[in-house]
Parts: structure tokens; sequence; C-alpha cells
């Protein structure tokens, strides 16, 4: 069992003998699917998650990233939408007709976990893509009004009468912001789903501190570990950074957000206290005489 190299994911090798004890061979008819399907027995044995579960999570998390991304852009461009993608660390490569040179498709992932536009939604392809944007930016209702027909001056003198002009309304209402991005990650074998401003969200995301050489915990860890800090969810927090290697010390009782501290200051405060939780337990020294 190790680390991969690039994601930090922890997975593990097997080397098997086809031979068994009795000198037979074993049949190798759909051996990846059998041996996924033992790989399956073993996690449910053990409770832990199943690759597909894993998968359908971070396909969610691209999905709503996706959306919140479109969102965002003023003008539609697919190539500042790739641009945007690529920023956050999504791994995006289009595809091209190779008969004349057209735009047919993409895929986008991190890590491990690469999809096609249309697994996370079709409506992310990119014959719907212009679509979506635009329902998410409708543009405002114009009301065409009719010219007013000439009037007759009466003979006598009418009394003045006030007229008031009511403000037309428009029937066109604003979208809603999204003011959180939801994260998913594992808390002591139970899967939770927590909500971070976006005020707060790029510092979690990019500047939690890259792991000591003798930590085993990656640096997405650090930064669930912050985040939990953040809520406040302590009992929480320690439970991951226990799960990932560490054994630093876990915040006092007095942690908590202070009554004049802006909220951006508060989340580096947490990703240092997370990198410290993330640390493997000292070893003591045993003294001899």
């Amino acid at each position: 069992m190790h680390r991969d190299s690039k994601s930090g994911t922890l997975h593990l090798h097997l080397d098997c003998c086809r031979v068994d004890n009795e000198g037979k061979t074993n049949d190798v008819h759909d051996v990846h699917i059998r041996a996924m399907k033992a790989a399956e027995i073993i996690n449910a044995r053990h409770g832990w998650e199943q690759p597909q579960e894993v998968r359908d999570m971070r396909k969610d998390e691209i999905a709503e990233f996706c959306e919140y991304t479109l969102q965002k852009m003023d003008s539609f461009n697919i190539d500042k939408y790739f641009n945007l993608l690529r920023m956050k660390g999504y791994e995006v490569k289009p595809k091209y007709d190779n008969t004349n040179g057209k735009l047919v498709g993409y895929t986008i992932g991190k890590n491990a976990s690469v999809f096609k536009a249309s697994a996370i939604g079709r409506r992310f392809m990119v014959s719907q893509l212009e679509a979506t944007w635009k329902k998410m930016h409708p543009k405002p209702t114009q009301v065409k009004m009719r010219p007013a027909s000439p009037s007759i001056t009466p003979a006598r003198p009418a009394r003045p009468v006030a007229q008031t002009t009511k403000p037309t309304q428009s029937n066109s209402k604003p979208l809603p912001v999204a003011t959180k991005t939801a994260f998913s990650f594992n808390v002591g074998g139970e899967m939770k789903r927590i909500w971070i401003p976006n005020t707060v969200k790029d510092i979690f995301l990019n500047e939690a501190q890259v792991p000591d050489s003798d930590m085993t915990a990656a640096r997405e860890d650090i930064s669930h570990v912050g985040m939990l800090l953040f809520l406040d969810m302590i009992d929480a927090a320690t439970t991951v950074s226990e799960s990932c290697g560490g054994g630093g010390s876990a915040p006092s009782s007095g942690w908590g957000k202070d009554d004049d501290e802006d909220e951006r200051e508060r989340a580096r405060r947490c990703l240092q206290m997370a990198h410290s939780m993330c640390k493997p337990p000292q070893k003591r020294r045993s003294f001899h005489r």
C-alpha cells in the first residue's frame, strides 16, 4: 500500500499467483470483473467506501463547479470556460474532429477521476453548453408602449389634475448568486457534506501548506481539516487528522471566531492549525542510565 505520486491517494497493489496449492492453474476468464467484485466484497466487509460511491461523489462535485463557473461568466466563451476550470485544478482535455478540426467534446477530471462531459450532465456537453449559459443569464423583457393618440383641447379651461406616474416594474427577477460551495469527504467512515462560503473557499483550496516530508497527510487532507475547524466541527477535524496519520495537538476549548476577526484571516488561522494537527505524533525519547 502506498500513496499515488500525483494525487496522494492511498491504493493497494496485489501480486497473485494463478497456480493453487494443488498445482492447478486458475482460469483468467473475465479476471478483471471478478477482481473488482472481490474488491467490493472486501470493502463491504471492512466498511470501506465502494469505488462507485467515490466516483459518483466526485462527479457531483465537478457538475456543481461547472454550473458555478457558467453562472460567473458575464459572456459565453468556451475557451474562458475551460481556463476557469483549469485554474481550480481540473484537467480539461478538448476533443476535436480529425476531418474539420471542430470541437466535438471534452473530458474533465482531477487525479484518477476523469469524466466525459455527457457523464456529468447533458447540459455540459459542447453542443448544449452555450444554451445552458443563456438559461442562467436571461435577457430582461422589453415592454413595447403604444404611441399616445393626439388629444383635443376643450374650449372651456379645465381644472388641472395632478397626475401621478406609477413606476413600471420589471418582470425579470435577479438570478440567485451562489454564496457557498459544497464539499464532501470521509469523516470516520461516514460521508459528510459541508458548505463553505465562497469568500474563503479559494483560501482553503489554494493556500494549504505543502505537507512536510515526514507527514503522510496529503494537501487535500489539510484543506479538509481546516474547513471543519472553520465551521467549529472540532471533533470531526480531529478524526480526519488522525485518519491521515496526524497526531498534533487539537485546538483548545477557547477555539472559535473572535468578534472582530475577518473571515479570510480566520480561514488562514484554521489552515495553520490544520497543518499542525496533521503532523505525526512526536516520538518520546527514553533515557537509560
